[in-house]
């Protein structure tokens, strides 16, 4: 095989699932050629399968799934057990060094926007405040260390009303699961979702979290055997003056995801304001030059539901989320 025809290493995977229950839309082997079928604990037979793109391309997972049956699938729900014993344990969370007495109230109001893992840790990340590191192998007890996120401005209270902060940061594991980072597009307006007031703009920082100590603190420490290292700041005047409209509209930039494979490339979802059915783009910057390397089509709007009927249920599924998180910071 030559290296053009190899398999991407890593691939943006998009979260929907496309259900394809009948045979005439369910993806044949050429579109999505990696697949698998099982059976449910009542018999019945399913598919999934893979269509994967190299990024900045999206992938997806399709899902042919069983009718309903006659009676309830409770009915047929059957609990296979081990021969394993679960073990539970109470586990202190160890803050860093410099104790910040406000650390008890950010994790009492914790909440898990994701789950990345990372060398000997299990990092639950919450987008508004920051990472849990679990070392979940050490002997003969697991640790859990929380480092918070490194902002500018903190905030000053610890419940999530009107903000969305999930949007806009982004943690992402690269260097073979060596290195973690995060990326922050903080705006300038103040609001949480919808298309920049006129006259404003954002800024996008990047931080590399250090591990000072050989255990990254995972010994007693908290999270005082981790930093976070800033590796670069770029504001959207910077981006503007290096690019021009087509390729970059002068609008917010969402979701970071740094890529795996050349770090200094983020790719980011850019999202056209103001429509019902909305169109989105997925942008890659490198930010080292700050020049975009692509600009390319994800969701079209309208214009996919007349012309593309195998996008309707994602075009309406991701218009109608934006819509009720919009009316969510109305009300």
């Amino acid at each position: 095989m030559s290296a053009a025809a190899l398999p991407a290493s890593w691939v943006l995977l998009e979260p929907f699932v496309f259900r394809r229950d009948d045979d005439d839309s369910f993806p044949d082997e050429t579109k999505a050629p990696v697949r698998a079928s099982g059976t449910t604990s009542w018999g019945a037979p399913f598919t999934i399968a893979f269509s994967l793109a190299d990024p900045p391309r999206i992938s997806r997972l399709y899902a042919q799934l069983p009718a309903s049956a006659d009676s309830s699938p409770g009915d047929h729900d059957q609990l296979v057990g081990g021969g394993g014993r679960w073990k539970n344990m109470r586990l202190d969370i160890l803050c860093s060094d410099t104790d910040n007495p406000d650390d008890d109230d950010l994790l009492y109001f914790w909440d898990t926007d994701a789950v990345v893992p990372f060398r000997q840790w299990l990092c639950w990340i919450d987008y508004y405040r920051g990472i849990l590191f679990c070392d979940v192998f050490r002997d003969p007890t697991p640790t859990v260390s929380f480092l918070r996120l490194p902002l500018d401005e903190f905030p000053s209270d610890n419940i999530r009303i009107n903000t969305r902060s999930s949007f806009y940061r982004g943690v992402s594991v690269v260097n073979h699961g060596r290195e973690l980072k995060f990326v922050n597009v903080a705006r300038h307006d103040g609001i949480p979702i919808g298309a920049l007031k006129p006259g404003t703009g954002f800024t996008i920082t990047c931080h590399t979290l250090l591990l000072v100590s050989e255990d990254g603190g995972g010994g007693g420490g908290g999270g005082g055997g981790m930093e976070w290292e800033e590796d670069y700041r770029v504001t959207s005047d910077e981006l503007w003056d290096a690019n021009p409209p087509e390729h970059l509209p002068r609008d917010i930039l969402m979701y970071p995801q740094v890529d795996i494979d050349r770090p200094h490339v983020v790719h980011f979802l850019y999202i056209e304001w103001g429509y019902a059915k909305k169109k989105m783009w997925v942008v890659s910057i490198d930010m080292s030059t700050k020049v975009v390397e692509s600009f390319s089509l994800y969701i079209n709007g309208w214009e996919g539901l007349l012309l593309h009927a195998d996008d309707r249920d994602l075009i309406e599924h991701k218009s109608l989320a934006y819509m009720m998180m919009k009316i969510d910071n109305l009300t």
